[in-house]
């Protein structure tokens, strides 16, 4: 059984091991044989990080997870930062659409439906478009 560390030490440690690791970033194996964390304790770590990192004084730092590597990194590289923006905001928008069209669609009320539709619709759109963005590029 592992002794309850604070949030922010978790925070900082995996911040530190991936400072350390530079651009090569750090798969979640890597991670947690770095730190030396549980598994449960280097996800916790890496979910704080990922909000408190814009806060942290005296860094530069970008949170970034490469989806084709699995790879994390705290350096700022182009194309992964923007893939990483791009995978969060589809599954932000594919949540959106589970909920809106799981939960509120069924309950609206007749007067609001045309616009929930419209939103809908949107939302799919979005999902779709960010699908089409992260997937590889086929070799010509």
């Amino acid at each position: 059984m592992t002794t309850h560390q604070r949030p922010d030490f978790l925070a900082g440690s995996v911040f530190d091991a991936l400072q350390r690791a530079g651009t090569r970033g750090l798969t979640f194996a890597e991670l947690i044989d770095a730190t030396g964390f549980t598994e449960c304790q280097t996800r916790h770590g890496l979910s704080i990080l990922r909000e408190a990192i814009a806060g942290m004084k005296g860094t530069d730092a970008v949170y970034s997870y490469d989806p084709h590597g699995h790879v994390y990194r705290t350096v700022y590289l182009p194309d992964v930062a923007e893939a990483y923006e791009i995978m969060r905001l589809s599954g932000e928008a594919t949540r959106s659409y589970r909920v809106l069209t799981g939960t509120v669609l069924p309950h609206a009320k007749q007067s609001r439906t045309k616009q929930l539709r419209m939103l809908r619709r949107h939302l799919q759109l979005v999902v779709d478009d960010a699908r089409d963005i992260l997937e590889p590029a086929e070799p010509v």
